[in-house]
C-alpha cells in the first residue's frame, strides 16, 4: 500500500483537525496577517514621514515662542516644550542648560534652532 492509498491522505482539512484540538489554519489566514502588518508598517512610516519635515524648519525664539513652534526643535517635545515656557525669560540661549530636561548633548543638537533675539523664523 502506498502512500496515495492511505485514507487519511484523502481528508479535506477540517475533517482532519476534527480528530485533533489543533484550529485549522488556512493560507488565507496567514495572508490576512501578513496584509495587516504592512498596513500598520505603512501607516507608520507616513506617521513619520508627515512629522519629518516640519521639525528643525525654525529658528524660534525661546522668549516668544508658543508651544507649538518650540516643539518643532530637535529634542523638544510637548513636556520640555512646557518647562521651557515656564522658565522664561532667557538671557542667552546658554540658560536652556539650567532647564531639567536639557544637557550638553540635546543642547548643541537644539543649539542651531534656537535664539534670544528677534522674531521665530524660517531656516
Amino acid at each position: 500500500m502506498g502512500l496515495q492509498d492511505r485514507e487519511y491522505m484523502h481528508r479535506r482539512p477540517e475533517e482532519r483537525a476534527s480528530n485533533t484540538h489543533e484550529p485549522v489554519r488556512r493560507p488565507a489566514d496567514r495572508y490576512m496577517w501578513i496584509l495587516v502588518a504592512i498596513a500598520v508598517v505603512a501607516v507608520a512610516g507616513v506617521a513619520i514621514w508627515a512629522r519629518a519635515p516640519t521639525q528643525g524648519w525654525l529658528v524660534v525664539n525661546i522668549n516668544t515662542a508658543t508651544q507649538e513652534q518650540l516643539e518643532t526643535v530637535p529634542g523638544i517635545g510637548p513636556v520640555l516644550a512646557r518647562s521651557i515656557i515656564a522658565g522664561r525669560p532667557y538671557d542667552g540661549v546658554r540658560d536652556l542648560l539650567d532647564v531639567p530636561g536639557i544637557g550638553e548633548r540635546k543642547f548643541e543638537r537644539m543649539r542651531p534652532f534656537v535664539k534670544t533675539v528677534g522674531e521665530t523664523q524660517r531656516k
